[in-house]
């Protein structure tokens, strides 16, 4: 019998603060208070619904992408990543990134985000440079792009792109 791949989950974080014109991913502006607590709620329960067919294998990663996931806060993350390990089909050595918009970075965010469990960030920079990134439609400039990765090493994460 051949061994079974491990399993990665993505988990979909559909709001953003503006939406970029080049994304084709399912994600829209947050226009008004983004229903977290609810949002988190329906995916626990597909999940919930979904892991039996499993069979045994465990989730080695989990990739949070949107949208910009790092509109949720830290405490969505934390009630997710429970719920998942109190399944027991997770991994010991389980990798978890979270997309997160140079825009939305700030220190108390980041920390509560890798006290979450949160260990790698893909922190979403196209461009360093302010002109390309107005033509892209991007929330940040140049600098801010520089800050949140400083952020991010100053709140602990080791593992970022």
């Amino acid at each position: 019998m051949l061994a079974q791949p491990p399993l990665g989950l993505y988990i979909h974080i559909p709001w953003c603060v503006r939406k970029c014109p080049y994304c084709d991913f399912n994600s829209h502006e947050a226009k008004s208070q983004i229903p977290e607590y609810e949002y988190v709620t329906k995916l626990l329960a597909d999940f919930d619904h979904d892991y039996r067919f499993v069979a045994g294998r465990t989730i080695e990663s989990i990739f949070i992408g949107g949208g910009t996931p790092s509109l949720f806060s830290a405490g969505a993350f934390s009630r997710i990543l429970s719920h998942l390990h109190s399944t027991g089909v997770i991994a010991p050595n389980l990798e978890v990134t979270l997309e997160a918009n140079p825009g939305t970075a700030e220190a108390n965010r980041f920390r509560g985000f890798r006290d979450a469990g949160i260990n790698r960030l893909s922190i979403g920079i196209q461009s360093f440079n302010d002109s390309n990134l107005t033509l892209l439609g991007r929330i940040h400039n140049g600098d801010q792009a520089r800050t949140a990765i400083e952020t991010a090493v100053q709140s602990g994460f080791t593992n970022f792109n």
